[in-house]
């Protein structure tokens, strides 16, 4: 069994006459879904077309109307054909009308044709199906590359053909048909296989491949830019022992950015191939460029967190970027010591494999030792790419090849020194059984045609399997190496240990304003640009405002801005300044116990703090995530939390209108003292002023009074208790039924006369009622409803009394 790799390549082939026509023995295509160790990447015959609009697709396979046995087309636009089950167009008779090729040439086969119309110019794709679909018949019999072939039963086909005709129906048109892997079968492990193929990389190198006599029974062939690849996606540039899963890119899927097919074409490749073409699916994929001169381009240093020409140091570091215009190996060093030299023990040195495109490299900012490199304050740090490019590089992996006795012949025909023989290869990860290749190591080149990366002995037996190929990959490679290309690029390294040095509040009751104090500073050593200080504080703390001035140093503020409990305000300070940020708010009346508030300094981006650092590549945002985060772990100097305590708003009551010389009730929500505001009409007199509930007395003259409750906080709250006059009023009626309305005999403005007597008598005269002290009490009690009579002696502020008279009514129904 042997299976070849390589990576997508547009190979044009014309088909079965191209690969037999070198003698050897005859490769029969294998066409089937279904895979085994011979064939890990299995089609159903697929070669592949570029076509332009107006020419024709001719083809035909030695199956056509057998059984199963058919050809599907694929246009770029999506449209899809079939040459159906007739068994006349499309079917290769034998081998005369293989060598002869579609009709009109003469002696030629019939072939199924498909004018390509608007839209579908392009890359198409072919599909030739075996007679079986697929299903393995066991092996075919070997036949010489150049004698009559009978057509066997089974997943292989013995002639295929894919030719394009030109506008004006004048010619075939060469080098357009390519495959991507090509699949084939000997039928006996003691032949060989000379098909020679020609090789089209994706950066514009040509080769010419000469399989050479290379033995196996089933075999699988393409081309790629990597050979066996290591766990991180490069190039491991070694044969492997084993078989199984090996990491090498599916050469049917598409390329990526690092991972190239190459192409395989049957003829040279035509040289009026575009550039690129469309392929069925909407894709696109590249064809004929020419080759690419070596070089490097935009190189850019970029901190992890989008600053350009600026990192943080280490835990930060930054990304390398560059476009190289080929593919190559590159080294970029880093002069950590600023001396001018890239290669002392403590300058780093990165390096890879580049590809053909833009390649990012990161760098976590420590040196060549492990350690950190530091913040630079003085000038900029250098670093120098140098890029060793390996252009036009295709690689020939074998699996499970068990000899190889000739070596393959690859010969580059373009570019510089063309045309160059030259192959390596690295078995020495491969068992010494059988013969090995020799040398093992080959990493300086030998000549192809000298040796061709042989190994193995030739044998009679066509049952021999056992040598230095069996089960194992084996890759041979080529490339042409360019000089070094170098480049340099500056950057600066910033870091800065911002701090919160102080936050201090001064509040005393809800309803009140709070001022918070906050010192901040930059301990350097680098000065930051567009960092953040950001305070944050719960919805009770209202008509939030903010204002800064330099302590020492040199920096200064932008402006300042709330939104969602938090005032957050842009700073740059240089190294050892600090500042001094002033906080105003209003506490809500309704808010009680505390206020958690917080103060903290967020770094820019691209700059690193020592213990508030989140090494991911988002720029900072969020304070407690950078100062949480690993390395430094939990907690840092960045932020700073206060709990502020304070007293609930006092309610000293509500304000109250008396009478004069009344005894006014006062009653406050907590604890405190009771004080009169100067400049009342008078000086009233406290119970006891040390209580929250008090009565004053001494109202004697008109006016407003001001009471002032203050509590333990020094928060005060007032009641106004306004002092009138009222005429005595004397009623005629009074309704003392219980319903708690004019129950008893109330003559207002009485309060003003304490000591009045009153005398109440019936309308016989007789005394019922009486009281030297009259406190509007007098509810009839134990007396009929009817007409009373009156005599209040009134009671003088001077002593006197004044005698009035008169009667009232005692109405007692409802």
């Amino acid at each position: 069994m042997v299976f070849i790799a390589l990576i997508p390549i547009q190979s044009f082939a014309e088909g079965s006459k191209e690969i037999n026509a070198n003698g050897g023995y005859r490769a029969y295509l294998f066409s089937s879904p279904l895979g085994n160790s011979s064939y890990p990447f299995p089609t159903q015959g697929t070669m592949k077309v570029y076509v332009n609009v107006g020419e024709t697709i001719n083809v035909g396979s030695s199956v056509q109307g057998m059984d199963q046995g058919t050809i599907n087309l694929r246009a770029p636009d999506g449209t899809t054909y079939t040459s159906g089950n007739d068994a006349t167009t499309g079917f290769i008779a034998d081998h005369n009308q293989e060598l002869a090729g579609p009709q009109p040439n003469v002696g030629g086969y019939k072939p199924f044709t498909l004018k390509v119309k608007a839209g579908q110019a392009g890359v198409w794709e072919i599909d030739f199906v075996s007679n079986t679909g697929g299903q393995d018949q066991g092996n075919p019999d070997p036949i010489p590359a150049n004698e009559a072939w009978i057509q066997p039963t089974g997943q292989y086909i013995a002639a295929f053909d894919v030719s394009v005709r030109n506008t004006d129906n004048s010619a075939f048109l060469k080098g357009r048909v390519f495959t991507n892997v090509f699949s084939g079968i000997l039928g006996t492990f003691d032949v060989g296989f000379n098909g020679i193929f020609h090789i089209l990389t994706s950066d514009g190198y040509q080769y010419t491949l000469d399989n050479n006599g290379q033995a196996g029974n089933g075999f699988t062939f393409f081309v790629n830019n990597k050979g066996f690849k290591n766990p991180d996606g490069t190039a491991s540039y070694q044969s492997v022992a084993f078989i199984n899963n090996p990491d090498v890119q599916d050469p049917r899927v598409a390329d990526s950015p690092s991972d190239i097919t190459q192409k395989i074409f049957f003829n040279t490749p035509a040289a009026d191939l575009p550039a690129s073409a469309n392929t069925p699916g909407g894709g696109t994929t590249w064809l004929l460029k020419a080759p690419l001169t070596p070089a490097i381009t935009n190189m850019t240093f970029t901190g992890i967190e989008g600053t350009a020409g600026v990192a943080g140091t280490s835990p930060l570091g930054a990304n390398f970027t560059f476009d190289a215009s080929v593919a190559g190996d590159y080294v970029i060093a880093i002069d950590v010591n600023q001396n001018g030299s890239f290669t002392d023990a403590a300058d780093r040195k990165l390096t890879g494999a580049a590809i053909a495109g833009t390649n990012t490299v990161f760098w976590n900012g420590l040196d060549g030792q492990g350690n950190k490199v530091p913040a630079d304050t003085l000038s900029n740090y250098f670093a120098n790419i140098t890029l060793t490019t390996k252009a036009g590089e295709v690689h020939f992996p074998f699996f499970d090849v068990e000899r190889n006795v000739n070596g393959i012949k690859l010969t580059r025909i373009n570019g510089s020194r063309a045309p160059d023989d030259t192959v390596y290869w690295n078995d020495s990860q491969i068992p010494p059984i059988g013969t090995p290749s020799n040398p093992v190591i080959n990493l300086k080149g030998i000549s192809s045609v000298v040796n061709g990366h042989k190994w193995g002995s030739p044998t009679q037996n066509p049952f021999d399997q056992d040598d230095f190929g069996n089960n194992v990959g084996i890759d041979t490679w080529g490339y042409i190496s360019s000089t070094p290309i170098k480049t340099t690029v500056s950057f600066a390294l910033k870091q800065a240990d911002l701090a919160v040095d102080s936050l201090n509040a001064i509040a005393n009751c809800a309803g009140q304003q709070v001022l918070y104090t906050i010192v901040i500073k930059n301990n350097g050593p680098s000065k930051i640009t567009g960092g953040k200080f950001i305070f944050s504080f719960p919805p009770e703390l209202t008509g939030v405002t903010g204002s800064s001035a330099s302590t020492s140093g040199t920096s200064s503020m932008g402006p300042g801005t709330v939104s969602a409990n938090t005032y957050i305000a842009d700073i740059n300070m240089d190294n050892g300044a600090v500042r001094t940020f002033t906080i105003n708010g209003l506490i809500a009346v309704t808010a009680t116990g505390s206020l958690n508030v917080s103060a903290a300094v967020l770094r820019p981006a691209d700059v690193t703090d020592p213990d508030a650092t989140n090494p991911d590549a988002t720029p900072p945002t969020d304070p407690a995530a950078e100062c949480d985060a690993p390395p430094s772990g939990v907690g840092c100097n960045n932020v700073k939390t206060i709990v502020t305590a304070f007293k609930s708003a006092p309610d000293a009551g509500p304000d109250q209108t008396v009478i004069r010389y009344e005894t006014v009730n006062l009653e406050a929500s907590q604890e405190g003292v009771w004080t009169q505001a100067p400049g009342d009409p008078s000086v009233a007199s406290f119970t006891n002023a040390s209580n929250s509930s008090t009565t004053v007395a001494g109202l004697p003259n008109l006016g407003k009074y001001h009471f002032v409750f203050t509590n333990a906080n020094g928060c005060a709250d007032t009641v106004v208790v306004t002092v009138v006059t009222t005429d005595m009023v004397i009623p005629n009626i009074f309704t003392p039924n219980g319903d708690g309305k004019n129950d008893a005999f109330k003559i207002t403005g009485l309060v003003s006369y304490p000591g009045s007597q009153l005398i109440i008598f019936n309308r016989w005269g007789n005394e019922v009622y009486k009281a030297d002290n009259y406190l509007n009490n007098w509810n009839g009690s134990g007396l009929a409803e009817g007409t009373y009579y009156y005599v209040l002696n009134r009671r003088e502020r001077t002593g006197d009394i004044t005698t009035f008279k008169g009667w009232v009514f005692l109405k007692r129904g409802k």
